[in-house]
């Protein structure tokens, strides 16, 4: 059998050249619907892993993903325009219709500076698992969301590769966003001592599109996952679609029929009550009504005096 690690064509991590990305727009449309979690953190050997709640999405080209996990690289996996940041960070989702996988990553800058970036990951940078296979979890505040660890410019390029890891399954679609973030000092000298060097070396593109999309829509910089709960697949789609200012196609639909049944039962009955007053003889009587009193006496004018 073929391994994809050693002889996959479509592989990751690239190092991605702005000046060859085509502009998609539309067509590479991203949404977020990120809830809260607990940080349940897992020591998996050369990573932590943080294994995010149930609930929280994003839509792709209109495709669902669920999130499933985070994971962090030191230095950078990808490189943008043959820079390497010291760090990045993979929100690990799956498609629940289609299995297909889909990794949103984040790239960091390393300081102090205050923000929410640096305080969403400093809210369990003292509980990191030091030793593989053990467990942590952590209670965070009600606010706490992974909405909260992405650039505030959300302009982002997008390919499709693989997992960055054995095995190495391709047709990974990966999103990378243009704008960094940051993080302590603290944090990060914490993580590297634990995850070093898991980076795999950069792949060869041969011949992959990549695609950039300046992501400046509101729609598409807001978070709709703190209204969004366990709903089925009908009230999820008519949810999202209320979100994102978009009509409820079904719903539609529906208007659309009862609208057309209405009209049709409105003409049959029309039909329906001139035929029974034909068969009464009620129009031929009417007639003769009218044409007898159009030539009564009544409506014959009176002739002038001479």
């Amino acid at each position: 059998m073929t391994n994809p690690c050693a002889n996959g064509k479509y592989q990751s991590p690239i190092n991605i050249k702005s000046k060859i990305a085509i502009k998609c727009g539309a067509l590479c449309d991203l949404v977020f619907y990120y809830r809260t979690s607990k940080a349940n953190l897992i020591n998996v050997g050369r990573n932590i892993v943080l294994d995010y709640d149930n609930g929280s999405y994003v839509m792709f080209n209109s495709e669902v993903y669920e999130l499933d996990k985070l994971s962090f690289t030191i230095p950078a996996s990808h490189k943008l325009d043959n820079h390497t940041y010291p760090m990045e960070m993979h929100l690990n989702h799956r498609s629940p219709d289609t299995g297909k996988l889909l990794i949103v990553a984040v790239l960091f800058e390393i300081n102090d500076a205050t923000s929410k970036f640096n305080l969403f990951l400093d809210m369990f940078r003292d509980a990191l698992p030091q030793k593989k296979g053990q467990q942590k979890n952590v209670n965070t505040p009600e606010e706490w969301s992974v909405f909260n660890v992405l650039p505030e410019i959300k302009s982002f390029f997008s390919y499709t590769g693989s997992l960055p890891r054995s095995p190495c399954v391709e047709n990974v679609q990966w999103i990378v966003f243009d704008n960094t973030v940051n993080c302590s000092v603290n944090f990060f000298e914490k993580l590297k001592k634990l995850i070093k060097g898991n980076v795999r070396s950069i792949q060869k593109l041969n011949a992959r599109k990549i695609y950039y999309n300046s992501n400046t829509a509101q729609k598409n910089n807001r978070n709709y996952g703190s209204k969004l709960r366990c709903y089925t697949e009908e009230q999820f789609r008519k949810s999202c679609s209320c979100l994102t200012g978009q009509k409820d196609i079904v719903s539609a639909k529906n208007k659309q029929v009862l609208l057309l049944t209405i009209v049709v039962i409105l003409i049959v009955l029309f039909i329906l009550l001139i035929l029974y007053l034909v068969q009464e003889g009620f129009l031929s009587k009417a007639l003769a009504s009218c044409s007898k009193l159009l030539s009564s006496k009544l409506f014959i004018p009176k002739k002038g005096k001479k």
